[in-house]
């Protein structure tokens, strides 16, 4: 008994001695690991501590560029007028088009805009329909997101063309700007959409925006719903409808006489409508041309900031004065409740093509829209409509015609 007493205490011994020599070594391990550990957080922040870098980066750089949240920047161009050789220019190898080209010049300004407004003059069919230009017009769906691409978010789609393609093409062109996020009005393919004013947020002010168009081209509608005519009850009542779910009031207007430099007695009466109702800005398309800046005074002593007309922004029309146009700069301050429109600005913009002048029609003209402040007298000199058919391209025409046409105090 005493002999194997003294075994089992030697067992004993021995497997005490290795269950310590165990324990000892996952010590070591755990204090390696635990060790490394410290070590990677010291040289590898955590997620958390990423993200909160990644957040006092963000406010550093807003520091250094402060956004003004009380002030909301509008930009508005005329008419997006695609003629054949326009969008023959855009055409890709692959079949498809592209017009940022043409935009590049005046994109900057027009992403740095919190509202930026075009006027797309001409149906967005698609090929489908079969593109066609002057005078029954139908344009590429690729515009829509390219208009975005460039920086546009809102866009009036009532024109005296928006028909030119019957409800089949406002259906494909509703379903182009459809895949952006570019609020629009002025044609429908609903009674749905008809009733609903489209309305957005910026910076904490609610804006309504609502398009009409003077005609289109004796083309009839097969639904009352299609198309956004100027009606004068229906314009107060949805005004009306606009001013309880909005902060303030944009009315795209599509009226006016082509080819001229003034307002004729139509866009007068609605323009005094506007300002009797309350809205706070007209922006005006159709003319081709560029017309004046107006503050209009309304029944209850309101002001109400009427452009008749932006002239193109865009198009193949064969004369300098179509040539011609504008981007509307405005700026909405918000003081309390209540939002002012200020520093208005006019910057005048210059569509230039180049090309042969005896088969201008079919050449691929390299169209651009540029700030004429950006332009030059070379450009100017190798502009196609310089000398054809009597046209004049140049600096000092499109200054003179620009400050017989804007009031000197909105040109900065």
């Amino acid at each position: 008994m005493a002999k194997s007493t003294k075994k089992r205490k030697k067992r004993r011994i021995r497997y005490d001695r290795i269950l310590i020599l165990i324990v000892s070594f996952i010590l070591l391990i755990a204090l390696f690991i635990g060790a490394i550990r410290f070590v990677m957080k010291l040289i590898i922040p955590s997620k958390s501590n990423s993200e909160e870098t990644i957040t006092e980066v963000s406010s550093s750089k807003k520091e250094n560029k402060p956004i003004d949240e009380n002030t909301i920047s509008l930009v508005a161009v005329g008419d997006n007028l695609i003629h054949e050789t326009v969008y023959l220019d855009a055409q890709q190898a692959d079949g498809s088009y592209d017009f940022k080209k043409m935009y590049s010049h005046i994109q900057d300004k027009v992403k740095q805009a919190d509202i930026a407004f075009i006027n797309q003059e001409t149906v967005l069919g698609g090929t489908e329909l079969g593109l066609t230009g002057y005078p029954t017009f139908n344009s590429p769906t690729e515009i829509a997101q390219n208009l975005e691409d460039v920086g546009f978010n809102l866009a009036n789609l009532a024109s005296n063309h928006c028909l030119d393609e019957h409800e089949t093409g406002i259906i494909n062109e509703l379903e182009a700007f459809d895949q952006t996020n570019i609020v629009v009005d002025g044609v429908y393919d609903s009674q749905t959409r008809f009733d609903t004013i489209p309305t957005f947020d910026v910076k904490g002010v609610t804006f309504s925006f609502l398009a009409y168009t003077y005609g289109t081209n004796g083309v009839i509608p097969p639904n009352s719903y299609n198309v956004s005519y100027f009606d004068e009850e229906q314009i107060i009542e949805d005004v009306e409808r606009a001013k309880e779910m909005s902060d303030v009031v944009i009315v795209s207007a599509h009226w006016g006489d082509e080819n001229t430099f003034a307002p004729n007695s139509f866009q007068e009466e609605y323009a005094q409508l506007f300002a009797d109702l309350g809205v706070d800005l007209v922006i005006g398309t159709h003319p081709h041309t560029i017309q004046p800046i107006e503050w209009i005074e309304g029944e209850n002593g309101n002001k109400t900031l009427v452009a008749y007309s932006l002239g193109n922004f865009l198009g193949g029309m064969l004369t300098t004065d179509n040539a011609i146009g504008g981007m509307f700069c405005v700026d909405f301050k918000k003081n309390g409740d209540s939002v002012s429109i200020e520093n208005v600005e006019w910057k005048p913009t210059i569509i230039h093509f180049e090309g042969d002048q005896d088969d201008i029609l079919n050449s691929r003209c390299n169209y651009a829209t540029y700030f004429v402040s950006d332009y030059s007298a070379e450009l100017a000199k190798n502009h196609v409509l310089n000398g054809y058919d009597g046209n004049v391209v140049s600096l000092d025409y499109i200054n003179e015609v620009t400050n017989d046409v804007i009031d000197s105090q909105y040109l900065k």
